[in-house]
């Protein structure tokens, strides 16, 4: 595994960058909308993968909790009607006794007093949550059952089972069966969504938490096979959508990294479709992202697996901040102590979890492991959204004020160092008093750091290593917003559309609100293969507009295919108010143009 992960780094300090022109814009004068959305909400994207009720905490929750700011995330305490110590009773009385034994479980916890929210998920593995053509009606009923009476306080997201459609060939005989055992899970999805939202108004069901999200792979086969199967069948009474964004090689499918325009691609795709459906973007639920890859688990603890793990949870929390309007909650996948781990027969030489907060050292004590850097770095962080751009899509850019405190985040998706010079827009630069730099990087060894710079009284550019997040921040003098400006997102209503050669796809794209002074860009997914084109010609409104050759993050080669979003600038000028048209002409023949979003950034004056 030590040699698997060198390499890894070595990769990513290695491999090959575009030249680009890397400017960042900060503007404090000036706050930003995404959606409705301005205010940064720390329960949805500074959460980790445990519950309240987890006593391991309790002896540094001041910490861990009210100085680091961790919020709480997900659990796999839900329902489970076959779940070994239920013994196969799906009884409403069985529910009833069973659901008040676990809600006494969460009041005994010395957490519960200070630390309790309903802002949590729960789910089940498939095993517990699910068997092929049993009575549905029966197990959904003591879903609700046992979901009325389990929790002092109600969570807010339901994903009925974990990872299911991985677990599908533990039903039948052969994988040739297995298309049927999905459009079961579908169904019972449903099912239980439907019977849950008729009695529980406060929960949210949904799923159906994909952990293979590999859709492009044989000519977009898993698309069809899994996502657009579970939307067209469990889609309309869902109240979410729940993904899991992994680099590395998640149960099945390529090696690759997710992070930059392949998540970008997978979830733009289920945005367009639940659009294409509806007329809506349900929102996402990420019940869990990370890094992982196969011979991790049962491994020695390994600092340089936990600074490979910190990149991966930086660059996709980077991506996941700009979906604040259609994301409801995003958890990094690191555990508490995840003692069950030390018994598990995959585990003979009794080594922690590779992903978690706390391992058992050698005299049996426990202590932190590096994956508290990802709390420590993003600390404080907090307040308005304010305006940045950046003009490379490999360099990744969000801020925030909080009165008179300024978060400037940036992260390096490129696979060089990348000099960043940072432009203040409306004179933000007369403004600042005092600067502090945290940087966090993997040394040449892939050693994880965490370092800061105080005291800093002018920063005109940055270099960012490779894979490193740097959050600086800005002590202000008074300062008042003096203008806003608002990101919006708007859809076709198709997607997932065949490439042919010289035939020209047609976009519509309806109810677009323009504006004299701002940004736009439209945002081509595409999934083909390496040797075709990525540059049809373009035409926005009749106007042919140039593709660029960069997109977010690395150029996918190690792929069977590339699938990616291509983020194309255009002057706001060529988007109209009201309708408009979005025609792409490629010269050959292959693959799919998986989604087209116009992306506007409009100032209010």
């Amino acid at each position: 595994m030590k040699q698997l992960i060198i390499q890894l780094v070595i990769g990513l300090i290695c491999g090959v960058s575009f030249a680009q022109n890397n400017e960042v814009f900060i503007d404090f004068t000036t706050q930003k909308y995404i959606g409705s959305e301005s205010k940064l909400q720390r329960e949805k994207y500074f959460a980790m993968h445990a519950s309240y009720n987890d006593h391991e905490f309790a002896a540094d929750a001041a910490y861990l909790f009210d100085n680091l700011g961790i919020e709480f995330g997900r659990t796999f305490g839900g329902p489970g009607p076959y779940a070994t110590y239920k013994k196969g009773d799906l009884s409403i009385e069985n529910a009833e006794r069973l659901a008040k034994s676990n809600a006494q479980r969460f009041l005994n916890s010395p957490l519960y007093e200070n630390y309790r929210t309903t802002d949590l998920i729960i789910t089940n593995h498939p095993r517990d949550a699910f068997q092929l053509k049993k009575d549905y009606e029966k197990a959904a009923a003591f879903n609700v059952a046992y979901l009325k009476n389990a929790y002092p306080e109600m969570p807010k997201y339901y994903e009925v089972m974990n990872e299911p459609f991985v677990h599908a060939k533990d039903y039948v005989k052969t994988y040739d069966e297995t298309d049927e055992v999905i459009l079961e899970m579908s169904k019972f999805h449903k099912l239980v969504a439907d019977k849950v939202h008729a009695e529980i108004p406060n929960i949210m069901v949904g799923g159906y938490s994909a952990a293979w999200p590999e859709y492009d792979k044989n000519n977009f086969a898993i698309w069809n096979t899994r996502m657009k199967v579970f939307m067209d069948t469990a889609g309309e009474s869902m109240k979410f959508f729940a993904t899991h964004i992994y680099d590395g090689r998640n149960v099945e499918g390529d090696f690759n990294y997710r992070s930059g325009s392949n998540s970008e691609a997978i979830l733009d795709l289920i945005e367009s479709y639940s659009y294409q459906k509806w007329s809506l973007v349900k929102p996402h639920l990420i019940s869990e992202y990370g890094y992982t890859a196969k011979g991790l688990q049962g491994e020695p603890y390994s600092p340089t697996l936990n600074g490979v793990c910190l990149m991966s949870y930086n660059k996709i929390l980077m991506s996941l901040l700009d979906k604040p309007d259609r994301l409801l909650k995003a958890v990094p996948f690191i555990t508490g102590k995840a003692t069950w781990f030390y018994k598990d027969d995959r585990n003979p030489n009794k080594h922690p979890y590779p992903w978690v907060l706390l391992r058992k050292t050698d005299d049996g004590s426990y202590e932190y492991t590096h994956l508290k850097k990802f709390w420590e770095l993003w600390k404080d962080v907090q307040g308005s959204r304010i305006h940045v751009q950046s003009i490379n899509p490999d360099i990744q850019a969000h801020a925030f004020l909080n009165k008179n405190k300024a978060y400037v985040a940036l992260n390096n998706l490129a696979d060089e160092p990348q000099s960043v010079p940072l432009n203040f827009l409306n004179k933000s630069q007369n403004l600042i008093e005092n600067i502090t730099i945290r940087r966090s990087y993997t040394t040449a060894t892939g050693f994880p750091k965490l370092v800061y710079f105080t005291d800093i009284k002018e920063k005109t550019d940055i270099t960012l290593k490779v894979g490193e997040t740097v959050i600086i921040a800005y002590d202000l003098k008074e300062n008042t917003f003096l203008n806003s400006i608002t990101e919006r997102n708007y859809y076709s209503k198709t997607c997932l559309e065949k490439i042919e050669a010289n035939k020209t796809l047609t976009f519509k794209i309806d109810d677009v609100v323009s504006g004299e002074k701002g940004i736009a860009t439209l945002k081509m997914g595409l999934g083909r293969t390496h040797e075709l084109s990525k540059k049809p010609i373009l035409k926005i409104n009749g106007t042919i507009v140039t593709i660029p050759e960069n997109w977010a993050g690395y150029d996918q080669a190690g792929r069977e295919q590339f699938f990616g979003v291509i983020p194309v600038p255009t002057p706001l000028k060529n988007i109209k108010t009201g309708e408009n048209i979005i025609e792409l002409t490629f010269p050959d023949s292959g693959g799919y143009v998986s989604s087209i979003i116009v992306n506007t950034e409009v100032y209010s004056n």
